[in-house]
């Protein structure tokens, strides 16, 4: 229903960045399907893959910046939520049997998300680093609105556009990660993205 969204990096707060998701918790949504782009990190990952994300690495969270600090709010849920379950097993089956229904298989993932604050892009010690610790994909969004979406018990199904190669090294031959080639990379795969989503929805 979201056209985009907002990020940490461009100003806005964790609350601000969250409040479309508790609009919809409060029209009643059941499910939540969040969609991003993010950098390959996973070697065997090409630039088009989609990835299911089947956990995720929030940093921002982890260092204290989580859209659920402050006093609870008990009408959306409980003062400590778990997140071992914070991707649905049941939708990332969907998503996988679905892409391989549709044909997309070669170039479908599942995998490990990991959000940063940005907006600059990772260096490469950081991508070895994200890599190390069983992060397959890197991004600046999403993961706050996943957890305010599972403190209210929705359930969550997690996409990522590969549409980058992270960086790992300092070979002068390798190129530097850009916005212009993201935004590439969604153009070319959007096709594909909107009926693997589209079908997912008609499914659930």
């Amino acid at each position: 229903m979201m056209q985009g969204r907002t990020h940490l990096y461009e100003g806005y707060t964790v609350g601000e960045i969250t409040l479309p998701v508790r609009v919809m918790i409060h029209l009643g949504i059941k499910t939540l399907i969040v969609t991003n782009a993010a950098g390959g990190l996973n070697r065997s990952y090409n630039v088009g893959d989609i990835m299911v994300i089947k956990d995720h690495i929030n940093l921002a969270g982890l260092t204290g910046e989580s859209p659920l600090r402050g006093v609870n709010d008990d009408r959306f849920g409980p003062r400590f939520p778990a997140l071992s379950d914070a991707y649905d097993r049941s939708l990332v089956k969907t998503a996988i049997d679905t892409a391989a229904h549709l044909g997309y298989s070669t170039f479908m993932q599942e995998g490990v998300y990991c959000a940063q604050v940005g907006p600059a892009f990772e260096t490469p010690a950081e991508c070895r680093f994200l890599s190390m610790v069983g992060a397959d994909a890197v991004g600046m969004s999403t993961v706050h609105e996943v957890v305010v979406a599972r403190h209210a018990g929705i359930k969550v199904l997690g996409i990522s556009l590969i549409t980058n190669v992270a960086v790992m090294g300092y070979d002068d031959n390798v190129s530097a990660a850009n916005h212009q080639e993201v935004l590439e990379t969604g153009k070319k795969r959007s096709a594909n993205m909107q009926n693997l989503v589209s079908t997912i929805v008609g499914k659930i």
